[in-house]
């Protein structure tokens, strides 16, 4: 070799090898900053760095390490100026980089700059107006959540509030973007139902390993990783409806057994956490698995709507006889239950749930426009607390939250989540109910989409039953928190992705 080409080839070397460069130096400062750091910010920082790495290595795989980042995540709280960071932020983080270099890499974000916004929301809308009204619903809330900044006493819990929320719109719009059909929707599915039986055997340890009461919830209530009763059932029921949904109609028989397993031992474990809230939320996803399933919808409608009827004029009204007032009321320990109503042992929780319902309409009667503030439900409830005497202390939420985003966000923000939780559950109806299939010019062909839109009902049917537990759930408590907000996103997303691939399957 000449010595005239030596630079050349050396220039050639030093550009091929120049990525790894940034690794390299990387690397080392991580080195560097976890041996500086306490152990548990350097637990967190290797978390955090991992998650981010993997999102961005592969976003179906960051994905499907979601459902275990809400569950565990949380056990390396990092704390920074009053706010709470976990590894799920920086997973969140990695999966909207992935789609934005995604985005760019497929020229989508030079297209969008081309085009004013609002020919690309008139072109969206014609494409999909589903689409349009959720992510419409969900952008609205954040903006409302954000305007609340001005009414608000305690900002920092309205940023965290606003954190959230962007995180749910970013788990969002990533899932629809980076997941592709069905084949991609079911490791996702099987990673929530593995992450949920991993917490369920934390709630069965508890259970057995615990040497008294006081190891456990009041009255021997198992809470997992998430502290409390109610949470953990919220939990369980992301995952069980989907054990349950490929138990009942997937086509493999294998996974079938598999995913029967796995929803007996959620089941036990959300009966170990004794929860009234898990126990609506469980019902909500068995009725949506059994009449959209079955195709009994009709029937369905009309039995919840009777059943519903029979346990409004229980509670309310003295028009049905007491022995069925009294087995409607009892299973919800709803019996006997009024705003005037003696405080008793029995009916502690329930009194104190109704006490924060009324705080919270008093909140909205005030402050019906912008209500008091994301997340100052706490700050505000001493001006509004029913009987303070007795109940003196806000529980962080009004433990029902429709009542919750009415009083701090007031009629704008409860409208706009009524809206996105509205057009979530037509995703559901969409995704289960996919278009008819053009006919099939061969057999084969047929064969092939019937294979396909099977696999998408039976994932659809468990997703959809997610989406209508979790909000029903949310009638006597708060989910949006301990990221379990941004998995429902991720289910949300998945349903959307399944819409899709029925059209093109269909």
């Amino acid at each position: 070799m000449s010595s005239g080409s030596r630079p050349l080839t050396h220039a050639r070397t030093a550009l091929t090898h120049a990525p790894a460069l940034p690794l390299v130096v990387a690397g080392l400062a991580l080195a560097i900053a976890l041996a500086a750091l306490p152990p548990d910010a350097a637990a967190f920082l290797l978390a955090a760095v991992a998650l981010l790495v993997v999102a961005l290595a592969s976003p179906l795989a960051g994905f499907c390490l979601l459902p275990w980042a809400a569950a565990f995540g949380p056990a390396l709280t990092l704390t920074v100026r009053g706010l709470h960071v976990t590894p799920l932020d920086a997973l969140v983080a990695g999966l909207v980089l992935a789609a934005v270099l995604r985005a760019r890499k497929n020229g989508a974000l030079a297209v969008s700059r081309g085009a004013s916004p609002r020919a690309a929301l008139s072109s969206a809308w014609r494409r999909d107006r589903l689409a349009v009204v959720l992510f419409g619903a969900l952008l609205a809330y954040l903006a409302v959540v954000v305007l609340s900044l001005a009414v608000a006493t305690d900002r920092a819990s309205t940023v965290k509030e606003i954190v959230k929320w962007g995180e749910v719109l970013a788990v969002l719009a990533s899932g629809v973007y980076l997941v592709h059909g069905a084949q991609q929707v079911r490791p996702i599915v099987w990673s929530a139902i593995a992450a949920g039986v991993a917490e369920a055997l934390v709630g069965y340890a508890q259970w057995v390993l615990a040497a008294g009461a006081s190891q456990l919830a009041e009255g021997g209530r198992v809470f997992g990783t998430f502290g409390q009763p109610n949470p953990y059932a919220g939990y369980l029921n992301l995952s069980l409806p989907l054990a349950l949904g490929l138990a009942a109609f997937s086509r493999d028989m294998r996974e079938r057994i598999v995913a029967a397993a796995a929803a007996v031992l959620l089941l036990v474990a959300e009966a170990l956490s004794a929860s009234r809230g898990g126990l609506i939320g469980l019902a909500a996803a068995v009725v949506v698995l059994a009449a959209v399933g079955l195709r009994r919808e009709r029937i369905a409608a009309l039995l919840v709507g009777l059943g519903a009827l029979l346990f409004t004029l229980a509670a309310f009204t003295p028009l049905l006889p007491h022995a069925l007032s009294a087995a409607l009321l009892r299973p919800l320990r709803l019996e006997g239950i009024s705003p005037d109503a003696a405080v008793t042992n029995a009916n502690f929780s329930t009194m104190e749930r109704l006490a924060h319902w009324i705080a919270g309409l008093r909140m909205f009667a005030a402050h019906p426009l912008l209500g008091v503030g994301a997340g100052n439900y706490n700050a505000a409830y001493p001006r509004y607390a029913f009987n303070p005497s007795i109940w003196p202390e806000a529980l962080g939420h009004a433990h029902n939250y429709y009542i919750n985003a009415a009083a701090e966000t007031g009629l704008l923000g409860l409208l706009a989540f009524l809206v996105f939780a509205g057009a979530a559950l037509a995703a559901g109806w969409r995704a289960t109910h996919p278009r008819q299939a053009p006919t099939a010019p061969a057999a084969s062909a047929a064969a092939k989409t019937h294979a396909a839109s099977t696999l998408t009902r039976a994932l659809a049917l468990g997703l959809f039953a997610v989406v209508a537990g979790f909000l029903a759930h949310n009638l006597t408590d708060d989910l949006f928190l301990h990221g379990m907000d941004t998995q429902l996103a991720l289910s949300i997303a998945c349903l959307l992705v399944l819409c899709g691939y029925s059209r093109d399957a269909a």
